[in-house]
């Protein structure tokens, strides 16, 4: 058995009482509230089912004596209430909120005495009709202790039950953490429970103090102050007011009077090297006193923190500091947004499915009235001119609806205001056309550590000047779009720029209902895709093992369809058939197969216009007639739909009309949905099929022209990037002063493979720009991880592109300004290999199925063998003797001549190197005593040249290998392999 309780207030208690027992019905376990450890004439709380009624919590009394337990008599469940109780597990348990401030009609009603100390008198036994029962044994009696008393600082409640704010040794001077504060405020009063806590060095005195200051910057001047000190001759320390006038501590004339009247329960220790204060204060402030602490709930506060000792001044100057983010004491969390409440107090949208990356983007939402809403915003924000909204849509999508935004505009601070997307011929974010700020009221603002939290009370009542401000409708169902981004400022103009693709959609609901949409239930009918059937009495294209679309065209007026794709909920989810003539997206008549928001499972009709995908006008009507003898099922992680379709066309022509002779690309698309519509497929989430009859049962699996342009973009970029262009850098870089005398065409060997391997390079370069262009009907996109990869890898193609060009410029070896031609040459050679690197790893990351984490991999590796082979190079250089190189010429039968080859060239021109040989002296004396001690010469320098060549054969294989690994790798990931 248990007790724990927790004291609100001086008039109201929080308790909760356990006992495990065999049954609920006629047990109890009970707490007195004595003056001693006997038990007898004291208050009780018990926890009862007395005869057959249901366990509840009331009063009764312990006769004088210990001669057994008493029913108070009268009615006084108003003294009860947030009541719970179970019976689970054999346990008997009861919590509840108890008012112990007595009562008028029975003075045996428990009145709780802040002044008193109680020893807790714990039983439990079985009742009688009339009451409790003999507890025989079963029973224990606490030490004497206050009900205010605390233990010290309960941690595992932080952002549960209360609000904590503990800096770390970052944030601190000369306090490595073991310091912060709590702060719970209690609803419907003016008063706030405060817990304080820091280091005490008690080895010098015990009169310490933590010192927990209010300020609306970081300095400590100008703030009020609620301390925990032990002034000299106290015997513990307490909580009490004090202020900084600028930056020293000063004592407040009449303090302790108001410190009687504002702070309750005031207990304090210290123990194992720590102070702890824990009280109940009123921080409505003092009317005569402007120093005393008073709260403003729409303001945040930098929390101080200072510890020190005590004088019988005072406080005297602090040994250690801190002082923490921006704070808000009515939030559990410090940075603000807490999903605890969402879905019971709130309603929440937390997207995860952004094709950029949704930056921990998140909303919420409260209705207080038909015209006004509480409203959060947070994500990450690296920098200011930054923005996180919420559209509230009637259509499922970002255009022509109200939007709620924080933003920040030319590096200025984040506020909350309307906006309001317009969609016509193009797209334009409406900025307010009258002051909406007193719209917004209880504003706050965080932007700490790259995380940004805006709140506010916002009135929704609309504007008809202002078309921005947002009306709520009641009745009305919304589509929450969420999206980040850039905030734009051209001259006085201003508005949200493009969220690239950092942008979600929620299902449709009434913002009254906090709970997110009840997903519809799965489809309970059978079905399966049967593959076997393909190319034999019916038509399949498989684009990845995990998606297929089957068709079978009874006659020309009616084709049986089937979809099947693996998801991870039969609900919000897609797969899209589209027909094409041109294997293009856009004009495409679809066929899906769909879960729109929280809606079931079926087929439908759709229209590919542009980069999106629309709702058909009068679609449900037109597909009763149209799509026939349906099934629909979800097994083994699989959606599956299956119906006939008639396909004689129809009035609405965005509906599918079957053209017999006709030859089509089938555009294969999967992907989430929301209540508006089908959701971007992604980068990895579309496939194109060959062209094909409908009636050709063996058309199969072939890919579409787009597909293999998209293939062979990355190929023909992996090739040039991962293997010739680092076979050219290495080569110039390793071996100079390989093959001095060997000069095809005059020139170097290692000059001829540099310029050829970067011209073959720069040819792949050209040829597969040209192909992405092409597939991308020569639009250049931006959006996402595609566009990000699109723009580092154009500035890549452009600095190599680059290079040509300026090595016809280059000055002659000889010319003093060669070194600076060197530099830049080699500098953007560097730089473009690195944006190529990023390129790559950005597609072997985002752009295919599997194998992400390997091709990230892979693509570092060639400029890692670059830079780690020319830092060793460097150190090797410096500690092996490699100036000159030598080789032996045999003369016939006489003996052999050794000739030294300079490491350097003895002279540059603008054709040709020149290298002077000419046979050393140290070789004249084969008997000298150098020549019997030490390694010939002409060998060490034959093995310096050797051992470099061998690293360069070696990291050419590498090259190749990565090269040929990654080309293949991103074919079977384009084609969802």
């Amino acid at each position: 058995m248990g007790v724990a309780w927790n004291l609100l207030d001086d008039e109201t208690l929080e308790l909760e009482l356990f006992v495990n027992t065999d049954q609920a019905n006629g047990r109890y376990v009970a707490v007195g509230f004595s003056d001693d450890d006997q038990m007898g004439n004291e208050p009780v709380i018990e926890c009862s089912a007395i005869a057959q009624q249901p366990p509840s919590l009331k009063f009764s009394f312990d006769k004088a004596n210990g001669k057994g337990n008493e029913r108070v008599p009268g009615n006084f469940s108003a003294h009860f209430y947030d009541i719970s109780t179970s019976f689970q597990d054999g346990q008997l348990y009861c919590k509840g909120t108890v008012k112990v401030s007595g009562s008028s009609e029975n003075e045996k009603v428990f009145k709780y005495d802040p002044s008193k100390e109680y020893h807790l008198l714990l039983a439990n036994g079985k009742t009688t009709a009339k009451g409790l029962g003999y507890h025989k044994s079963q029973s224990s009696v606490s030490r004497k202790l206050r009900l205010a008393e605390n233990s010290g600082f309960d941690k595992t409640q932080c952002g549960k039950s209360k609000g904590c704010t503990m800096p770390d040794a970052g944030s601190c001077y000369n306090v490595d953490g073991g310091i912060g504060a709590s702060y719970r405020p209690i609803e419907g009063t003016q008063n706030i429970e405060f817990e304080i806590f820091g280091p005490a060095n008690t080895s010098a005195t015990n009169d310490v103090f933590v010192a927990l200051g209010f300020s609306n910057d970081e300095f400590m001047n100008a703030s009020s102050v609620i301390e925990c000190s032990q002034l000299p001759g106290e015997a513990n320390p307490t909580m009490k007011f004090s202020y900084n006038p600028v930056f020293n501590n000063t004592r407040i004339a009449g303090e302790e009077a108001i410190r009687a009247k504002l702070i309750q329960q005031s207990i304090g220790k210290v123990s194992d090297g720590s102070v702890y204060c824990k009280g109940i204060v009123n921080v409505g402030g003092d009317a005569n006193e402007p120093r005393i602490f008073k709260w403003n709930k729409d303001q945040g506060y930098h929390l101080l923190f200072a510890v020190g000792f005590t004088a019988s001044t005072g406080l005297t100057p602090h040994w250690g500091s801190c002082v923490s983010i921006l704070t808000f004491l009515d939030q559990l969390d410090n940075i603000g947004f807490n999903d605890a409440d969402c879905g019971n107090k709130k309603g929440c949208f937390q997207p995860t499915d952004c094709d950029g990356g949704c930056d921990e983007i998140a909303s919420s939402w409260q209705v207080l009235s038909p015209n006004k809403l509480h409203v959060e915003l947070t994500g990450k924000v690296a920098t200011p001119n930054k923005y996180v909204a919420m559209g509230f849509s009637t259509n499922g999508r970002m255009g022509n609806n109200s939007v709620i935004e924080c933003s920040s505009f030319d590096n200025g601070t984040f506020s909350m205001t309307f906006s309001y997307n317009l969609v016509n011929a193009n797209y334009s974010n409406l900025r307010p056309s009258t002051d909406v700020s007193t719209l917004f009221s209880n504003q706050r603002v965080q932007f700490v550590d790259g995380v940004l939290y805006c709140s506010a009370d916002v009135l929704v009542e609309g504007n008809a000047n202002d078309q921005t401000v947002f009306k709520y409708e009641p009745g009305t169902n919304y589509t929450m779009v969420m999206a980040t981004g850039e905030t734009k400022t051209n001259g006085t103009k201003k508005g949200l720029g493009n969220h690239h693709g950092k942008r979600s959609v929620a299902p449709a609901q009434l913002l009254s209902d906090y709970l997110p949409p009840t997903a519809a239930p799965p489809p309970s009918g059978g079905g399966s895709f049967d593959s076997s059937a393909c190319g034999k009495t019916k038509a399949c294209y498989e684009p990845t093992t995990g998606d297929a679309v089957s068709y079978r065209v009874i006659n020309p007026s009616s084709i049986e369809f089937e979809f099947s794709s693996t998801q991870s909920s039969p609900s919000g989810v897609y797969l899209a058939l589209g027909f094409s003539s041109d294997g293009k997206m856009s004009p495409a008549d679809v066929i899906e197969c769909s879960s729109l928001g929280n809606q079931a499972l079926s087929m439908k009709f759709s229209a590919n216009s542009g980069y999106s995908n629309s709702r058909i006008d009068g679609e449900e009507d037109i597909r009763s007639q149209y799509i026939t003898d349906t099934q629909t099922s979800y097994a083994d992680g699989k959606i599956y739909c299956k119906g006939t379709v008639k396909s004689d066309g129809n009035a609405n022509t965005q509906i599918f009309k079957y053209t017999p002779d006709q030859k089509y690309y089938l555009i294969v698309a999967k992907g989430a949905a929301s209540a508006g519509g089908l959701g971007y497929h992604g980068q990895n989430g579309k496939h194109v099929s060959s062209q094909r009859l409908l009636t050709d049962l063996s058309a199969g699996n072939g890919s579409g022209s787009t597909v293999t342009l998209v293939m062979l973009h990355a190929i023909f970029m992996t090739v040039a990037w991962m293997t010739m262009v680092p076979t050219a850098v290495i080569f110039a870089r390793v071996l100079r002063s390989s093959w001095p005398t060997l000069k095809p065409g005059g020139l170097l060997i290692w000059f001829h493979i540099h310029r050829g391997a970067n011209l073959i390079g720069i040819a792949l370069m050209i040829a597969g720009f040209v192909l992405i262009l092409v597939h991308k009907d020569w639009k250049f996109v931006t959006a996402g991880w595609g566009g990000k990869h699109a723009i580092i890898g154009i500035i890549a193609l452009c600095l190599a592109w680059l290079q040509p060009f300026i090595s016809t410029l280059r000055c002659s070896p000889n010319d003093p300004r060669r070194p600076i031609f060197n530099y830049i040459h080699r500098g953007i050679g560097v730089i473009a290999m690195v944006l190529a690197t990023t390129a790559i790893c950005i597609a072997g990351y985002h752009f295919t199925g599997n194998r992400n984490v390997v091709q990230l991999v892979l693509a570092l590796i060639p400029i890692s063998v670059i830079f780690a082979l020319s830092i060793f190079f460097i150190i090797f250089n410096n500690l092996v003797d490699v100036d000159t190189k030598s080789f032996t010429k045999q003369n016939g039968n006489s003996s052999p001549r050794i000739e030294d080859i300079p490491m350097r060239p003895t002279s540059k021109t603008e054709t040709e190197t020149t290298w002077t040989i000419r046979s050393p002296q140290s070789a004249a004396s084969p008997d000298s005593d150098s020549s019997r001690n030490e390694v010939p010469l002409e060998k060490k320098r034959l093995w310096v040249n050797r051992f470099r060549e061998l690293v360069v054969y070696g990291a050419v294989l590498i090259f190749v290998a990565i090269g040929t690994i990654l080309s293949v790798f991103f074919a079977l990931g384009l084609n969802g392999k």
